[in-house]
């Protein structure tokens, strides 16, 4: 898969090609009757015909203002429609007539082109079909004359997709084939092969000894037993900051002895979403080779009625030391994020602490399907991730949090429980709990159960927020370096 920056006369003939209505200059001369001709239509326009061996399909779209919201969402929508699944010919699109200097054009533009090379991925990739179609992962980006600027896109472009591919291929592979052992592994064997990271493996022994007992109550009803997986990238000096995700990894969710009905259940393998993202994450990181030092920490637990399973009333101690009620078995998510917040916090004591997870019914059904719910005790972070969706459109909504909600976490006969005793703001209620388990730092909590699937003719991870997240570590960086301008350094 390779996004590459190429000249308008060099497109290849095998390609689509996609231009833009209101930018002519860039239209072939050969093509230019028939361009015309499509452009009378206010609408996106494509053919396979008339293009003389030019190209072996030509597209074009209505609007090149990328920097409103609702015509990066239209382009979006029209691309996943008129691209071929999957893809069967490099794409060339024309960015030529973009103020690539313009902050908010460089991130839209990115956001559409994200989405392009998102489309070379499908699910019989995964290898379980007989015969597979291959698509070919080629996107090459059409401009007048070389520059950086349209380098650099090309360069975040491809290293922000390689690591959505990264974990949507995790999310979207059958659960008997992604036990929490074979995710671990796929990590160390991911770390041993880059410089520059390091993996970590806990099992349940060792989460036993750690005093993890949120996630090994979670993961005992289960033959794979949790395990809990520390990526490192070393990006800066041992004495800069670290920069933590921690994602929730269920590799598969049956509800536990509160048993999931049959249709609830069928999407479970996806409950390791934001496991998926933040292992993803790393991978981007790596590639753009920031300077930055980040952790992504994945709490890894299959949830099932064995006979072994937690039970309700159950009471255990988490890292933190809080003992908590578990109520209900099927709000196991905030169980395992406890002890992984515990974790990361007091091993790391981060600059800032982000978790990602498939958490509660009850955002989707406040937020819908294609925005995520924020949750946060600090200002100022909070403030950061909603510039850095704003910025790209990977949508986020801000959620009150605050000590008003400490009735709804309360037990009568431990510390904390993990399941209010009403139905009012869940969402929230979820994330309150997860607040006693940060021992201060930083932190913010996305919920991404409506985000993190694509829902079409079939459901499959959708890779996010990747996007928003890659955007705010980029504005650490550019925060860093007019830090060091400023001093002189």
């Amino acid at each position: 898969m390779r996004c590459q920056v190429i000249t308008l006369a060099q497109y290849p003939a095998n390609a689509h090609l996609i231009l833009w209505k209101t930018h002519t200059p860039s239209w072939p001369d050969t093509l230019y009757p028939l361009l015309g001709e499509m452009a009378h239509s206010d609408e996106p326009q494509s053919t396979t015909f008339g293009l003389n061996g030019h190209c072996q399909q030509l597209t074009l779209l209505p609007s090149n203002q990328i920097e409103h919201p609702e015509i990066l969402r239209q382009l979006t929508e029209s691309l996943s429609t008129l691209l071929p699944n999957p893809i069967s010919h490099p794409i060339a699109l024309d960015i030529s007539a973009f103020n690539l200097a313009d902050r908010t054009v460089f991130a839209r533009l990115r956001t559409l082109l994200v989405a392009v090379m998102n489309r070379f991925y499908q699910l019989p990739q995964l290898g379980y079909r007989q015969q597979q179609q291959e698509s070919n992962g080629q996107l090459w980006l059409l401009v007048t004359e070389h520059n950086a600027l349209a380098t650099e896109l090309a360069v975040q472009t491809q290293a922000i997709t390689k690591g959505m591919l990264l974990s949507r291929k995790l999310s979207d592979t059958p659960a008997n084939d992604c036990r929490p052992k074979d995710i671990a592994q796929q990590a160390a064997n991911w770390a041993n092969a880059h410089p520059q990271t390091h993996c970590d493996i806990l099992d349940e022994n060792a989460i036993r000894e750690l005093g993890m007992g949120c996630l090994d109550a979670t993961g005992k009803g289960s033959n794979n037993p949790p395990r809990l997986v520390t990526l490192r990238w070393q990006g800066a000096s041992e004495n800069a900051p670290y920069y933590a995700f921690v994602g929730k990894g269920i590799t598969f969710d049956t509800g536990g002895l509160w048993l999931k009905e049959g249709e609830g259940m069928r999407t479970m393998k996806y409950d390791m979403c934001g496991a998926a993202v933040v292992f993803g994450m790393m991978e981007i990181v790596k590639t753009l080779q920031l300077p930055l030092n980040v952790v992504a920490v994945m709490a890894l637990a299959e949830n099932m009625p064995g006979e072994n399973a937690m039970l309700p009333g159950d009471v255990v101690k988490s890292h933190a030391g809080h003992s908590v009620e578990i109520i209900n078995t099927d709000a196991e998510g905030r169980l395992v994020l406890a002890d992984a917040l515990s974790y990361t916090a007091t091993r790391f004591n981060p600059a800032a602490l982000i978790d990602v997870a498939t958490l509660t019914g009850a955002v989707v059904k406040a937020l819908g399907y294609n925005i995520s719910g924020l949750m946060s005790n600090n200002a100022q972070l909070s403030q950061q991730l909603q510039l850095a969706a704003n910025l790209t459109q990977d949508r986020i909504w801000p959620l009150p949090l605050d000590e008003s909600f400490d009735s709804q976490v309360k037990s009568h006969i431990a510390d904390l429980t993990n399941t209010p005793p009403n139905n009012a703001a869940i969402a929230v209620c979820a994330a309150q709990f997860l607040s006693k388990f940060c021992h201060q730092s930083p932190w913010a909590h996305l919920d991404v159960s409506g985000t993190a699937l694509s829902r079409g003719k079939f459901t499959q991870a959708s890779g996010r927020p990747a996007l928003l997240l890659t955007q705010y570590l980029l504005d650490l960086c550019k925060g860093n370096n007019n830090e060091k301008d400023s001093t002189g350094m």
